[in-house]
């Protein structure tokens, strides 16, 4: 099962990036770690059966999930690994947080907003080895900041598309979770401190000269934050060592050793 879920977890990060050739191995790889879910916990079927939904969706549709939907099943892959490395710290809870798991599956499947990673999923998440995978986390944080600098360029180009702002708030929530489980406060003060400024132009809290060193600091913020993701691939602790949040400055950088 956890090679299973390993193998799944490496496909559906390369999917998440864009690539459609990725959908048929990501069915038979899910398809896997159904069966293995189904086979090991008879009693909770609800996660295999919404990842059986959500990769179905796929097949039909022959598209990459949305980066809300990629940091959904990223979230549920994240909790598997750690229950199927560590079982006595899943299994006292293990029908009820996967049930939880699925409801949130199939609302961002439906369309509805992904809602923030909860206490329960970050304390299991801290309590594995920092040597367990999570490999699959970087490509579905690629993805969200890709789609996010896409929003804000284009809210940048035409600042009465307000609406705009509200669907980069939300990925910032995403990034901030799971940059949260993988222990990376710096980054997710940058995040709280970016979607702060995020809001504050939402509500036209930021006079129009004002927004240019606005729009300059979430850039400069948002290009240090891709960095640190890029080496989250190969080196966690030195992603962690070289960036800080300045609060002087107001945007997140790199410390060049």
């Amino acid at each position: 099962a956890r090679k299973r879920v390993a193998a799944a977890a490496e496909c559906w990060s390369v999917l998440a990036g864009g690539d459609r050739s990725k959908i048929k191995p990501v069915v038979e790889h899910f398809g896997q770690v159904c069966e293995s879910l189904n086979k090991l916990y008879p009693d909770s079927p609800a996660l295999a059966r919404a990842l059986q939904r959500v990769i179905d969706g796929m097949a039909r549709s022959g598209e990459p999930p949305s980066p809300a939907l990629a940091l959904e099943v990223a979230t549920a892959i994240l909790y598997l690994q750690a229950a199927l490395a560590a079982p006595e710290l899943a299994d006292a809870s293990l029908v009820t947080h996967s049930a939880r798991l699925a409801q949130r599956l199939d609302e961002v499947r439906q369309g509805l907003e992904s809602q923030p990673l909860e206490p329960w999923m970050e304390d299991l998440y801290r309590q594995v080895s920092d040597s367990q995978t999570m490999g699959s986390v970087v490509g579905e944080l690629r993805a969200t900041l890709a789609e996010t600098e896409h929003l804000l360029d284009e809210f940048f180009r035409a600042p009465t598309q307000v609406e705009l702002l509200a669907q980069v708030a939300v990925h910032m929530a995403q990034m901030r979770g799971v940059l949260s489980v993988l222990g990376l406060e710096q980054a997710c003060l940058a995040v709280v401190r970016m979607r702060d400024s995020v809001e504050q132009l939402m509500r036209g809290e930021i006079p129009v000269a004002a927004q240019a060193a606005v729009f300059a600091r979430l850039g400069n913020s948002l290009g240090a934050l891709g960095f640190l993701i890029d080496m989250l691939s190969y080196q966690r602790n030195l992603a962690r060592a070289l960036f800080v949040y300045d609060e002087a400055l107001g945007e997140r950088r790199i410390i060049m050793r």
